[in-house]
């Protein structure tokens, strides 16, 4: 069990590396100059702002506007305000909740193609051992990032250089790194 969690993690990490690291501050994309002079480019990147949900094991958020193309080359982050900790407590999703009560994970998938393209982010809370948290939970807020990647390489590829510029894991330095809104 420990030995999957850690080995989701390196791959969510080295995901992360792929898609972040090839972008820096005032780099120049197909689409144009990333940004004003002095401000980081965060052109197509997404934020879904949901305010509170209370459930018990399994929470489904809709996600529109999304094609199966972004979805694909995207890196997608999602953070939650638990409403037992402060209004600016944000944790990230997969990982540990409130004192280590459950843990969370997240996946997302296609709900809809007609009339347009609709996706839905399935969060589950679980207990250690894997198996459905039933206790129910409340969180403030729940928030979606979805940065489209600069560059898509085949697998197996390292971008020379590369280092992760982020903690992906910190809410308030991902919304920095990306010049958005907290």
């Amino acid at each position: 069990m420990s030995y999957m969690k850690n080995a989701n993690v390196l791959l969510l990490v080295l995901f992360s590396i792929s898609l972040v690291a090839g972008c820096k501050k005032g780099d120049t994309g197909p689409e144009g100059p990333a940004g004003p002079a002095g401000t980081k480019g965060n052109a197509d990147v997404a934020l879904y702002n949901f305010g509170q949900q209370t459930f018990t094991g399994s929470l489904n958020l809709l996600l529109s506007n999304l094609s199966q193309g972004k979805v694909d080359s995207s890196l997608i982050l999602v953070y939650y305000n638990p409403s037992t900790e402060a209004a600016t407590a944000w944790y990230p999703i997969p990982g540990s909740g409130p004192a280590s009560t459950y843990e969370t994970r997240f996946f997302v998938y296609q709900s809809s193609t007609s009339p347009v393209s609709a996706y839905t982010l399935g969060i589950r809370t679980t207990k250690a051992d894997g198996t459905v948290y039933p206790t129910q939970v409340t969180w403030r807020k729940v928030r979606v990032i979805i940065a489209p990647a600069s560059v898509v390489a085949a697998g197996g590829r390292q971008i020379p250089g590369a280092g992760l510029p982020i903690d992906v894991n910190d809410y308030a330095a991902v919304c920095r790194y990306f010049n958005i809104g907290q």
